[in-house]
């Protein structure tokens, strides 16, 4: 952004026997079967038959109950390339799990496979169809299709501070629309508002809006992906807002804290550490800002000038 140094995750089918004519049986193994011994009996292994819900959110999140046989052992399920979390054995043959991001946040249909107490992993044969359901899917797979490769024809690039340009940017593709105070026709006459680009102004728009909230550093269990973060590397100068990015993934560590991820532009990256971005990467940061928009259910949150930010 810009300003002073600113712009601001078997046995299917069971084996056949065939008994020839003047040829004695032969067991599983190979050898004569004995008359009086039993053959004995196979146990199908675990297998899934039916998934409860089959479509839903990139941002992850979907109960999913699976039905079968013999899933008393699941101590796991991945949904294509991410582990499922609050797995839950319902009964010896009911697993349910919530389901993980989309890989980068892109549509995909993904299979879901089970990992036993043993380690044995079983496909089940089902897929779950991630696709973009909610606002902030939308906004997110804005972000991760252009964090790298710039989408230069609709919104072209301010040179060496692209952070505003592109957080706007993915606001827009939230659904948010532009108005006098928030604009961008710079691919087609070079016209933009300052709250486009620009740190303080970006900051004093969002403030603007009702449906935003503020939030402090402090306050970073709240954040959700989506939210925006913006950074004041020299609170000291009072110049405002040096940096923007966007929560691209809120991770709860085994200590109890929570580690933020960022997607965003300047620094291009899909999951910067907030924490690395403010206490190695800018290690004078005193202070953050963060933003959340209003989705179907949750206020965007922002932090202002007056609290840290990361970039």
């Amino acid at each position: 952004m810009l300003t002073t140094r600113r712009a601001f995750l078997t046995l299917a089918a069971g084996s056949g026997l065939m008994a020839l004519a003047g040829c004695a049986a032969l067991s599983a193994s190979g050898e004569e079967s004995r008359a009086g011994t039993p053959t004995p009996t196979l146990s199908a292994g675990p297998a899934v038959t039916a998934a409860s819900v089959a479509i839903g959110s990139l941002s992850g999140g979907t109960t999913v109950r699976l039905t079968g046989s013999s899933l008393a052992e699941v101590v796991g399920v991945t949904v294509g390339a991410n582990p499922a979390a609050s797995i839950a054995l319902i009964d010896a043959n009911t697993v349910s799990f919530v389901t993980p991001a989309a890989v980068d946040y892109q549509p995909a249909n993904a299979p879901i496979t089970l990992t036993q107490a043993d380690g044995t992993v079983i496909d089940t044969a089902k897929q779950f169809s991630y696709q973009a359901v909610t606002s902030v899917d939308k906004q997110l797979q804005y972000a991760f299709t252009y964090w790298q490769n710039y989408n230069l024809a609709e919104w072209g690039i301010f040179s060496d501070n692209d952070c505003g340009n592109f957080v706007n940017q993915t606001l827009v593709a939230r659904g948010w629309a532009q108005n006098t105070d928030w604009y961008s026709d710079y691919v087609s006459n070079g016209d933009y508002s300052l709250s486009w680009i620009r740190g303080t102004e970006m900051d004093d728009y969002l403030a603007s809006r009702p449906d935003t909230t503020r939030l402090e550093l402090a306050d970073r269990a709240r954040l959700k992906i989506g939210d925006v973060v913006m950074f004041d590397w020299d609170p000291q100068n009072n110049n405002g807002p040096d940096h923007t990015m966007v929560v691209s993934r809120v991770v709860p560590n085994d200590d109890g804290s929570i580690s933020i991820k960022l997607v965003g532009h300047t620094v291009d990256a899909q999951y910067r550490d907030l924490d690395q971005a403010i206490t190695v990467d800018n290690p004078g940061v005193r202070r953050t800002s963060t933003a959340s928009p209003e989705s179907e259910s949750d206020p965007l949150h922002r932090c202002g000038r007056r609290c840290p930010s990361a970039a």
